[in-house]
């Protein structure tokens, strides 16, 4: 009688046979893949690596599978003519209310055979129906002046307005059709009207016989739309793509606003505030309000700063005086010259704030030497006991090594070799190594092959120089799926402006860190890390200091192998819109485990050798202790002091105070609201 291993071995040799020759059966499916959980099937390249070039091969065919394109549709089915449901509950059903046009123009029902779609469509369209054309020209007549000849454009019914201009309304839905119903046209006619083109400046008889303007004596003062306001920011800053068509947009995307991505659970916040209707139902009239969050948003906004600090920046670099300067920037923005009085206050306003940067540099450049010098007493404090303690270790002094082994490294000196793994790089676009470097153009990117190993807790480092501090969301090294669909990255600028940050797919695990504007990288390399713990936590260093503030993510992502890339100069694939970075990479490394504050700055500097803080405060005599946490002290007063001034004193003050003028400039009721 056979043993039970022998029969379990028989039915797993069956069941590779019938899985190899495409015959596998549900149950003996699931009876294989019992071996697999348990870990009693190799099921990893490293354990069959015979059958890597198999699997890079089947990946690759899959890659050239077009995905298939869902439409959604309608059908000619089963007709049903459905009950009407008393005063529209679902519980009480009265008789089968037949398929027909509105009563008003034909009471006869639609054939029994069909859905009755087509008959619909054709009635909306007759002759003697005059309720479609009205619905059209009362909906571009509300488009264009603020307000519909009937101000319920979503109701024509008995519960609807009346229209203020019957005649009128009857007369453009008549000259609608003879012109071929032609919406260019219809806006055509309206635009060139006397009506149209008035001021709206209301006289004294408008004011008292008609406050709301309901006869169209003057012109109605109305906000501009969400995606107006957008972009004419873009406008004002020089910044507006006129190019048409291609796939949806991030909001700084410099594309205009009809291009945006929008996600009904994600809505953009920037035009949120602004009213931008959320896309679950049809609405022909937008709410239109006027509440404190809307200024707060232009004040603070990531993207409204990062325009202002750019149109700042151009007209900083014009050779015209500050009272010309001013006059630009408010005819680019409103239409019109500058008054002597808001010359006055706001040069006035650009004379102090000068002074105030000036103050604030000078104070930070003190501050730089109380901490230098507070940094050199505190390492002649500790030096001698390190260095004791290492010579003390003697023979066992390697094994104060900790492991730093990454997992990978590139030190992009003559190529994208992996000097420890095999994530070897591929150029792609216009990417290239120069002066020991990989350089970047904001086109181009690199991505490797395949990760061989499963990957969840880590840590990613580069030495990053950026051609430029306003990039909106490029990466620098960022570990995905091959898809791109999942990643954790590097990236500078994509919430906050200047801002590095942990970015991921639809920030699912990314918060802002709190961190600095970066002010340096531009000039020269910096040094970031970022740590990615398995509880969860991610930290940020720029140059070995913590940067800003270590937060609790949803979660660690986990990475499969054989499913997992890394790319250098981009956000994540698939490569487009303001995913890319521009500048250069000198190093990057990818560790298998969240490093220590200690452990980052120690790679950093290529200390591969050091004791542990704790072991050195240990040897400290009690008055060497209290000098210790003294200078601490300091030095972590003095930092946060030159956190407070640093988007002060580091930046350039002339471009700083334009940049408030201009935000001012946006927050003016002229810029958001139609005169």
């Amino acid at each position: 009688m056979a043993s039970l291993q022998e029969v379990y071995t028989e039915a797993l040799r069956t069941c590779l046979l019938v899985w190899r020759n495409g015959e596998m059966s549900d149950e003996q499916a699931r009876f294989l893949n019992v071996f697999l959980k348990e870990g009693l099937l190799p099921n990893r390249l490293t354990d069959v690596p015979n059958v890597k070039p198999l699997i890079d091969e089947y990946r690759a065919l899959e890659a050239d599978i077009p995905v298939p394109t869902r439409v959604p549709g309608v059908i000619e089915a089963d007709v049903i003519d459905q009950p009407l449901m008393v005063r529209g509950s679902h519980k009480k059903l009265a008789e089968p209310t037949p398929r027909r046009f509105l009563e008003a123009f034909d009471a006869e029902p639609y054939a029994s055979t069909s859905s009755g779609r087509l008959e619909l469509a054709e009635d909306l369209l007759r002759a003697d129906n005059p309720l479609t054309t009205r619905v059209i020209v009362n909906r571009i007549w509300h488009h264009l002046l603020g307000r519909g000849l009937v101000s319920t454009p979503d109701n024509f019914g008995h519960l609807g307005a009346k229209p203020t201009h019957p005649e009128l309304l009857d007369w453009l839905a008549t000259r609608f059709v003879q012109e071929g119903w032609s919406i260019k046209t219809l806006i055509r006619n309206i635009v060139m009207s006397r009506t149209f083109q008035l001021d709206s400046t209301p006289s004294p008889a408008a004011k008292e016989q008609d406050p709301d303007n309901l006869l169209l004596s003057h012109a109605p003062v109305r906000r501009l739309e969400a995606e107006a306001i957008r972009d004419a920011m873009l406008m004002a800053a020089g910044e507006l793509s006129v190019e048409q068509f291609g796939p949806p947009q991030e909001v700084d995307s410099d594309r205009r606003s009809v291009y945006l991505n929008v996600r009904r659970t994600s809505m953009i916040p920037l035009l949120a505030v602004f009213d931008q209707p959320t896309p679950f139902s049809t609405k022909g009239r937008r709410d239109v309000t006027n509440v404190p969050g809307q200024s707060l948003t232009l004040l603070n906004d990531p993207f409204v700063n990062s325009l202002g600090r750019r149109w700042a920046m151009q007209v900083s670099n014009l050779d015209v005086t500050p009272e010309q300067r001013l006059d630009r920037m408010f005819l680019t923005a409103v239409g019109r010259q500058t008054t002597q009085e808001e010359v006055n206050a706001i040069l006035q306003y650009v004379s102090a704030a000068e002074q105030q940067y000036e103050r604030a540099r000078e104070q930070l450049a003190t501050i730089h030497q109380q901490h230098d010098r507070a940094s050199e007493q505190l390492e002649e404090l500790i030096t001698p006991v390190r260095e004791r303690l290492l010579g003390d270790a003697g023979a066992s002094a390697p094994e104060r090594r900790l492991d730093f082994q990454p997992i990978a490294q590139w030190e992009f000196d003559v190529d994208l070799n992996d000097s420890i793994g095999q994530l070897q790089g591929e150029f792609v676009g216009n990417a290239k190594i120069e002066d020991g470097a990989l350089v970047v153009d904001g086109k181009s990117h690199v991505v490797t092959s395949t990760l061989d190993r499963d990957l969840s807790e880590k840590t990613l480092e580069a030495w990053v120089q950026l051609d430029d501090l306003d990039q909106q969301g490029g990466g620098v090294i960022t570990v995905q799926t091959k898809n791109g669909v999942v990643f954790d990255s590097i990236v500078i600028g994509e919430k906050q402006s200047r801002r590095w940050l942990a970015g991921s797919n639809g920030f699912t695990r990314t918060q802002a860190f709190g961190g600095t504007d970066e002010t340096e990288a531009d000039k020269q390399p910096v040094h970031v890390a970022i740590t990615y713990h398995d509880d969860g936590r991610i930290t940020g260093y720029r140059n070995v200091q913590p940067y800003g503030e270590a937060y609790q993510s949803s979660g660690l992502q986990r990475y499969s192998a054989g499913d997992t890339v890394v790319t250098f100069g981009l956000r994540h694939l698939p490569a487009g819109g303001n995913r890319f970075l521009k500048g250069r990479i000198l190093q990057a490394r990818l560790y298998d485990r969240a490093l220590s504050a200690e452990e980052i700055a120690a790679v950093a500097n290529e200390e591969m050798q050091f004791v542990p803080l704790r072991e050195i405060l240990a040897e400290l005599s009690s008055e060497q202790r209290q000098t210790y946490e003294r200078l601490t002290a300091e030095i972590a007063q003095l930092e946060t002091e030159r956190e407070r001034l640093a988007p002060i004193g580091n930046s350039n003050g002339q471009s700083q105070v334009w940049q408030e003028v201009a935000m001012t400039i946006f927050n003016l009721k002229e810029f958001i609201y139609v005169r």
